[in-house]
């Protein structure tokens, strides 16, 4: 075991060492107080370290700096074109999520056969121009007007898409495989 070290009076990040306090889980222990005031107990290996360097007031204070940039950046994206509340906002950021997100339960029809979305259509605001010139009803009821590429094997653009009922899209897929196709029967 090593000579001891008075620790007394060092400052260790924003911790000043007071005194020592005992041991704390077979380790020397300090008490230390924090430039915010607050006194805490801490090994003498974790102050030489750096494990811990304040109360845990430095650790809340970029926490709640990063949530607050955080905030400002969606409130900003919120605000870009200020639709993010309607129903076609929604069915965008669905089209995206299947073709975009790998970890989307669709993604394994849509993006990973490498249905893409044009880059246009990156700009909601272009989306729903779009939308608006082709028979997209802000009114309608669920289920009938709902977004439906014409050629299933292509991506969505302007040219391949138009709003539907869920029937005539429904009617509208990739012909089924061959149940012995699927298993490899032959």
């Amino acid at each position: 075991m090593g000579a001891f070290i008075d620790l007394t009076g060092k400052r260790f990040g924003r911790l000043t060492v007071i005194k020592i306090s005992g041991d704390l889980h077979n380790r020397k222990a300090w008490e230390c107080q924090c430039d915010c005031t607050v006194i805490k107990i801490v090994t003498s290996n974790d102050l030489k370290r750096g494990v811990v360097q304040s109360c845990g007031c430095y650790r809340r204070e970029t926490t709640a700096l990063k949530s607050k940039k955080a905030g400002i950046e969606r409130g900003k994206q919120l605000k870009k074109h200020g639709l993010h509340g309607i129903r076609l906002y929604a069915i965008w950021k669905s089209m995206r999520n299947r073709c975009n997100n790998p970890k989307s339960k669709d993604y394994i029809d849509y993006g990973n056969r490498g249905i893409k979305i044009c880059k246009e259509w990156d700009d909601f605001k272009i989306f729903h121009t779009w939308a608006m010139d082709n028979k997209y009803d802000i009114d309608a009821p669920f289920g009938t007007c709902t977004i439906d590429r014409i050629c299933v094997d292509s991506g969505y653009e302007p040219s391949n898409c138009r709003f539907v009922d869920s029937k005539v899209q429904a009617n509208n897929r990739r012909p089924r495989r061959k149940r012995s196709d699927q298993y490899g029967i032959n």
